[in-house]
């Protein structure tokens, strides 16, 4: 009977874990948009497998922004991750960062560079919110990443 028990408290604590994880990528001192809602705070899909996206790919995004941000400079090349959640509506918000150099070392951002990185995010609006085959929508994470090379970015991917 113990051993029974053990299980399904191991269990019901796992099932807890995998629903209710919001796994961001590093938190920073920020704080998020108060306007943007999530449908459901408990649970946020992860991005992969999802049919989270924006209207055309990936690649409207890159023929949509690329050009928008050739202006800004880098101190080096590398690699910037944005992760953050499309909710059931299509809007999107709780950005995070994580910055790489070539060398996949942790690098900092110029502010000025994120905040307008974030601002053409933002006003990309053609988002498809994840979609089961019921029709029902719901949040997920999406992913974008930014190439860096000789101190501009070079691609959206």
């Amino acid at each position: 009977m113990i051993s029974f028990l053990f299980a399904l408290s191991i269990t019901a604590w796992g099932y807890y874990q995998a629903t209710h994880r919001i796994g961001e990528l590093e938190a920073n001192d920020r704080i998020d948009d108060n306007n943007f809602k999530l449908c459901n705070e408990d649970k946020v899909a992860e991005y992969y497998g999802m049919n989270t996206d924006y209207i055309g790919g990936k690649k409207a995004i890159k023929n949509r922004i690329l050009s928008e941000l050739q202006s800004l400079d880098f101190k080096e090349s590398g690699l910037l991750t944005y992760r953050f959640v499309v909710n059931c509506k299509g809007e999107i918000g709780r950005f995070r960062l994580k910055a790489n150099n070539e060398d996949l070392q942790k690098t900092e951002v110029n502010s000025k560079n994120i905040q307008e990185i974030e601002k053409e995010l933002r006003d990309l609006k053609n988002w498809n919110p994840a979609r089961n085959k019921s029709g029902y929508t719901y949040d997920s994470y999406y992913i974008l990443n930014f190439k860096i090379e000789n101190d501009k970015i070079v691609d959206i991917f």
